[in-house]
Formats: structure tokens, sequence, C-alpha cells
């Protein structure tokens, strides 16, 4: 070079204590370089190779203070992240209002006891004042949402009964009318008339205390024994043959042959 000096040559690196100084969060100090005033000619310019940070720099301590509130911050955020623990008088509240909680549950469940208990020894007052045989109440005992649909079903159980009576005096004027075959026709007619207590306790009872005792076994029960009444009906109405059966092919044969 023209100063003489081997830019290549190997020099000490410089100490850590002239360009980097740690900044403390709790010190309120922060440590700036600025190159200092360019010496003799004789010394290369460090910054031009090397690590760039030389004799050309001094650290220069600058009293800076940091914002208090980016201290907290950051006290903040770490905390944050500890579990919070809970007071004990907390814990005790808690325990004490599960335990009101279950003693009312303990309650409602001892009166719903006694209201089932009072629904089974209830007076009977069905059919009559005069004859009851059991206790039935649509509009006390059957949910608002379900009171229509059973007060229907009853209506359809009034008129089964109607039919089955209808239907055994037919059978019964087949015979007075000297048809060979009423006697057998009244015979089944008056069968058929088990079908009044049948319809009562086979499907009207059980939807009656499904809906009102909101169980599924007696809803399934209901199911089965109302698809064999509406086949039955079916049948009925139709009057096949040899069914004793006032229905309309019955009546066309009756009609047919000049006897009414």
């Amino acid at each position: 070079t023209m100063d003489g000096v081997n830019p290549f040559a190997k020099r000490d690196p410089p100490s850590k204590t002239e360009y980097y100084t740690p900044i403390s969060r709790s010190g309120e100090t922060m440590t700036f370089f600025r190159p200092q005033k360019q010496k003799a000619a004789s010394k290369p310019a460090a910054s031009s190779y090397g690590t760039g940070i030389g004799d050309d720099c001094e650290a220069v301590d600058v009293t800076d203070t940091v914002p208090e509130a980016k201290i907290g911050q950051t006290k903040n955020s770490h905390e944050s992240t500890r579990p919070v623990e809970q007071p004990r008088g907390d814990i005790s509240e808690r325990e004490r209002a599960l335990k009101e909680r279950e003693e009312q549950l303990r309650r409602r469940e001892a009166e719903l006891g006694m209201v089932e208990r009072e629904i089974k020894h209830l007076k009977p007052n069905w059919p009559f004042e005069w004859y009851a045989i059991e206790y039935h109440d649509i509009d006390e005992e059957i949910p608002s949402g379900k009171k229509a649909m059973m007060k229907r079903l009853y209506m359809n159980l009034l008129m089964t009964w109607g039919a089955l009576f209808i239907n055994w005096i037919a059978m019964l004027g087949i015979w007075f009318s000297g048809d060979q075959s009423g006697p057998s026709y009244t015979l089944w007619g008056t069968m058929y008339l088990i079908g009044i207590p049948g319809a009562w306790k086979l499907w009207y009872r059980p939807i009656y205390f499904a809906y009102r005792d909101k169980t599924t076994l007696r809803y399934f029960c209901f199911v089965i024994s109302f698809a064999f009444h509406c086949f039955f009906v079916v049948v009925m109405a139709l009057g096949l043959p040899n069914c004793a059966a006032g229905g309309l092919m019955t009546m066309g044969q009756q009609f047919a042959g000049g006897k009414t």
C-alpha cells in the first residue's frame, strides 16, 4: 500500500468492551456507537475489512430512559402465564351452591313420587259416577300438547264400541230374517263384543299412559295393538263373506236376496 501498511496482516480483534455493552431492562442504559474523528492517515480504516467495527468507532453511553409502561407490559406478559389461584372463599361458596341444588333436586324427586302415588290411588270416576271402574281425566292428566290427539283417540274408541254394537244388532237381524247363516253370524257378532273392553285395554289405555307418564314402552305397545285394530276395522267395513261383518258386501247380499 501507499502508506506501507499491509491491509491483510493479521490483527488482534477489537475488545468487546469497545463496541458492545448489554442493555439491562432495569438499568435504563443503552449503548450507541458513533464514528471517531479521523486520526492519522497511518492507521487503516478497519471498516473496509474485518468485522466493520474497530478503532474508528468508540462506544458512547447515552443515558436513555426506557418507558416504564413498556417495562410493566413485559412483566405483565410474564406474569399472565402463571396459573391464577382461586381464593378458598370462592370454592366454599361453589360447594355450598352445589349442595343446595342437590337438596332441591331431592325435594323435587320426593314431590314427584308423592304425585305418582296420588295418581295411582285416585278415586275412579269412569265411565259413570255411580258405576266407576277407573280414573280417567284427559284435561287433568294429559299434557297440553297431547290433549287434542288424546281426545280424538277417545272419540275413536267410542265409535268403535258403537260400531261393534250396531254390527251385533245387524247379525241378529239376519238371524231373524230366516237366513241359514244367521245363527253363526249372531254368535260371531256376540264374540266381537269382546272388542269393547279389548280396545280399552289393548290400545287406548297404553297410549293414555304413554302420554301421561311419557314412557316409550307403552307407546310401542299402542302402535302394535292399533295396527291390528285398523286391520279389523277395514275387514268389518268391507263386510267380507262368512266374517259376520255387517259391511258393504254383506249389506249387498241381503238387499239382493230381498231380505231387510
